[in-house]
């Protein structure tokens, strides 16, 4: 998949170019089955497949809620998602208020027709563009006759009776639903940070942990007790192997601390360093709420049991 820096990105091209436009945050099912339907859709046209994301997303550049502002996957983790699949194009389009103020006709026009070269449009039943998102699958559907390339509506997934789309799975994470988020995903939802200093008083009960710090805009899912998978991250380099990790989130009612963390303690007979390192963490499952227990000691015991879940958890993860 090649990756375009913007509209004017010298390498892009026109092209002809059978193009779904998006956000595609999370790149979950819905939008897996959207890049199927592209990649089917450019080999009958002998077409490009190619997609048109935003940075930053919409919901975060408009903030009209708090909780669809934070972010399912960074520009990085979208692009890595992407590149899973068959999508020979990635436009990642700065969505500033120039942009923000175009008319549909003028995007569809100047971006879809001018730049990209479509030949097809494809996109979701919901799907919107242009200035207040004037124009729906219907007058999108105009303009493409009107500007010569087709568009293809596809309905929405659904699961249980709702639709999967990324304000409903930030609702999930957010509640500490990860099952039903990852069901939604198709793949464990993760996050990765830098990890910092911390209290260390982890490691005075015999579970030291990382204090995992990711990007301000990505959402970490709600207080609780995770089991999860982690690894170092390299860039440009190779990983480090998964190892179980039993992930608190939260402010550590019972050891005094009042700062909101993401506590990883990954379950290895090796002393690990892990301050300035890069860890990724994957939700497997959310084990129990945060509490204040009576002591340090009860407090040690209940992790000693999150602990074996855990273990549980990611050898049930490796079988699947």
């Amino acid at each position: 998949m090649i990756v375009y820096d913007g509209l004017d990105d010298p390498g892009l091209k026109p092209a002809d170019r059978v193009v779904a436009v998006g956000a595609f945050d999370g790149v979950h099912r819905g939008h897996q089955r959207l890049l199927a339907h592209i990649c089917r859709i450019a080999v009958d046209y002998g077409a490009r497949s190619a997609i048109m994301s935003f940075e930053p997303i919409p919901a975060q550049a408009l903030r009209r809620d708090e909780g669809n502002a934070l972010r399912l996957t960074t520009r990085n983790e979208r692009v890595r998602e992407l590149s899973k699949y068959c999508v020979s194009d990635a436009v990642v389009a700065d969505f500033n208020a120039e942009f923000r103020r175009m008319s549909a006709l003028d995007f569809a026009r100047e971006v879809l027709v001018e730049r990209l070269g479509v030949v097809a449009l494809v996109a979701s039943k919901t799907h919107t563009f242009g200035r207040d998102a004037e124009a729906d699958v219907q007058r999108i559907a105009e303009l493409g006759m009107e500007l010569g390339f087709e568009v293809h509506v596809l309905p929405p997934i659904l699961e249980g009776g709702e639709r999967i789309n990324s304000t409903q799975l930030r609702a999930k994470l957010l509640t500490g639903d990860v099952a039903g988020a990852n069901r939604w995903l198709g793949r464990p939802y993760d996050l990765a940070g830098e990890v910092r200093p911390g209290h260390q008083v982890g490691r005075t009960i015999g579970f030291p942990t990382a204090n995992v710090t990711p990007p301000a805009e990505k959402l970490v899912p709600a207080d609780g007790v995770y089991a999860c998978a982690a690894r170092v991250e390299v860039d440009g380099g190779a990983q480090s192997a998964w190892l179980p990790a039993a992930v608190s989130i939260g402010n550590a009612p019972t050891l005094g601390n009042d700062t909101r963390t993401v506590e990883a303690h990954l379950l290895t007979e090796d002393a690990l360093d892990l301050e300035g390192e890069q860890v990724r963490v994957q939700f497997l499952r959310r084990l129990r709420d945060n509490r204040r227990f009576d002591s340090v000691d009860a407090l040690a015991e209940q992790i000693g049991r999150d602990v074996a879940l855990t273990r549980d958890e990611f050898g049930a993860s490796l079988a699947v």
